[in-house]
């Protein structure tokens, strides 16, 4: 299990399916900050590198598409690759897997709370607010699916190493990262992300491998 600052080695799983091991897994919580730039975007125009630097931060790039994100502690993140069969649909495998997780977590939140759901192409939110992002890469039949759940970590923090992405969803409507994301935690969940670390492991693992 990779730790933050190695969060790309989540590719060894395309590695691992490529070389016939099967479908792959992977739920954990990051050790360590590191920022991931999306495949279609450049560090340039998504991270604040001054302060990246100064802070000691990895900045990273990824084979899968999404905007960039800062991984920390408290956060959980999710990596499968499996076969597909079809193509195309990018956007109805990834809101499968993305149905799975919202299931389990529905019971995390307080009470009060609207239930987790699909925003945009492929987020999880809390009614108009962002709880989790997506990345999808593909080759041929193969689907990589990446996805950072915002659980007990500090949303100030993207404002510090993040810029304004050029490319938002329209339900951001403008809004900073901290008035657009928000954490189980502030929904009323009242525990550890690796707990949710096995919750989501449990969920996933007898269902992942049958994206038909």
């Amino acid at each position: 299990m990779p730790d933050g600052a190695a969060a790309l080695e989540n590719e060894d799983l395309l590695d691992r399916y490529q070389a016939g091991e099967g479908a792959q897994l992977r739920v954990y919580e990051p050790a360590e900050r590191v920022i991931v730039v999306g495949a279609g975007r450049q560090a340039a125009e998504d991270v604040a590198l001054p302060s990246a630097v100064v802070a000691g931060i990895p900045v990273r790039k990824r084979r899968g598409g999404g905007g960039t994100v800062l991984l920390t502690p408290g956060q959980v993140v999710v990596a499968l690759v499996t076969a597909v069969a079809h193509p195309f649909r990018n956007r109805e495998y990834a809101r499968r897997v993305n149905g799975w997780i919202a299931e389990a977590l529905g019971g995390l939140l307080g009470s009060g709370h609207e239930p987790i759901a699909h925003r945009g192409i492929s987020d999880l939110a809390v009614a108009d607010r962002k709880i989790m992002g997506t990345s999808i890469f593909r080759r041929r039949q193969i689907f990589f699916y990446q996805a950072s759940l915002l659980v007990t970590n500090d949303v100030a923090e993207f404002a510090t190493y993040l810029r304004m992405p050029g490319i938002v969803p329209d339900y951001r409507r403008g809004r900073s990262h901290r008035e657009f994301c928000t954490t189980l935690r502030e929904c009323g969940y009242a525990g550890a992300a690796a707990d949710v670390v096995a919750l989501l492991d449990a969920v996933l693992m007898p269902r992942f491998g049958a994206l038909d």
